[in-house]
């Protein structure tokens, strides 16, 4: 999955200014881990390397706390956790949480009601808990069963190689996918362990569920939605019931049209802001992603509000701070930063948004950009030195 390139401290990203990089805040999905969704050796030897020189490293992710445990354990010099998008930010060492802000739950449960509408797979992130369901079978048709089989055969799709041949129903085998309609997942099935291939999990699970986690997850995440989820049969009742809202909510779409519609209906041209054109207040963005999902959050309460408020405390300033990331809730995170990096597999607003470039994340990108900071930081000491004699 990932290059073989030997890497050295250098400055590949060709780095300038006039103060050194002192924090550095990364992305997780499509910048730290590559496609197979693992951490490569050359990130965490360069991770590694950058501590060692001084710089301070940190976690900037729409991922929830519990959805952290493959980077804690590749990399357990990592203090500090930015989650869900910079609701919830963790001091892994003290194992308390710095900051914590939920949507209001009555405004939540108004937008939940109104996601539940469309068929698609819903979720909601409460601290350290994703509480997910399904929709009910009939909600997934023939039609919408073709349109994601297009879609995923597409060579410009990531993570599609196979898919249709393993993963998605036959049309002709299950027209209504075969279940009764009003059957919904609970919560006593071992998902970690159909994840991993256990035929024993298969045998636990409703045909109901193997088949819709196929439909709205993609073959690269499947496993780590299905091991990191708390499946309720009633996610409304459910965050009735909580004391407050959540920090995020999401949904997997499953297939383009329905993304489409979803954007027209639901998003609007006052992302980030407080207020739309008329004057009435806002109370959620709706963030695009590579991975079938659309990200329902906070307008004001970003990865780059959570970076800078880490900046402020230690007091760097914008231009000693260095954010990658991919996607459209990195923007925020990479306007912040003097050394924004966007990775070569961002889309073209991430890449505008971003003062430097680095390769992708199957290429090393994380890593690349990190032995340039070193670099950088090393040249401006040396240049210092040689001023100062």
């Amino acid at each position: 999955m990932s290059s073989t390139e030997t890497l050295q401290i250098k400055n590949y990203i060709g780095l300038k200014g006039d103060k050194p990089i002192k924090f550095i805040a990364s992305d997780v999905d499509g910048t730290l881990v590559n496609d197979a969704k693992a951490i490569p050796d050359e990130a965490i030897e360069a991770i590694r390397a950058a501590r060692e020189s001084g710089i301070r490293v940190a976690i900037a992710s729409g991922r929830a706390w519990n959805e952290m445990n493959d980077v804690i354990e590749k990399l357990p010099c990592l203090r500090y956790f930015m989650c869900t998008n910079g609701a919830y930010v963790m001091d892994k060492e003290e194992n308390r949480s710095l900051f914590h802000v939920t949507f209001d739950k009555e405004q939540a449960l108004y937008l939940l009601r109104k996601l539940l509408t469309y068929g698609v797979y819903v979720e909601a992130y409460v601290k350290d808990k994703i509480f997910g369901m399904y929709p009910p079978s009939r909600c997934i048709t023939p039609e919408r069963l073709s349109a994601c089989a297009s879609e995923r055969k597409s060579p410009n799709t990531k993570g599609s190689v196979g898919l249709m041949d393993n993963h998605l129903p036959s049309l002709m085998n299950h027209p209504q996918l075969g279940v009764p309609e009003e059957h919904l997942p609970g919560e006593t099935h071992d998902h970690y362990a159909l994840a991993e291939g256990d035929e024993a999990a298969n045998d636990n699970l409703s045909e109901c569920e193997v088949e819709q986690s196929n439909f709205f997850f993609r073959p690269n995440i499947r496993p780590f939605i299905l091991a990191t989820r708390t499946m309720v049969s009633d996610l409304l009742a459910h965050m009735e019931a909580l004391d407050e809202g959540p920090e995020k909510m999401q949904i997997f779409y499953g297939d383009e049209p329905m993304r489409q519609r979803i954007l027209q209906d639901l998003r609007d041209e006052y992302q980030g802001m407080s207020h739309d054109g008329t004057g009435r207040e806002r109370f959620y963005d709706v963030l695009l992603s590579s991975e079938g999902n659309l990200e329902f959050v906070l307008p004001h309460t970003t990865k780059g509000t959570a970076v800078e408020a880490l900046a402020n405390h230690w007091k760097f300033s914008p231009d000693e701070v260095m954010t990658l990331g991919d996607s459209e809730n990195d923007l925020s995170m990479l306007r912040f930063a003097g050394a924004s990096v966007a990775m070569g597999n961002g889309k073209p607003n991430i890449k505008e948004a971003a003062r430097y470039e680095t390769t992708d994340n199957n290429h090393h990108g994380v890593a690349k950009a990190i032995y340039s900071a070193i670099a950088y930081n090393n040249e401006l000491l040396k240049n210092s030195n040689y001023i100062s004699n």
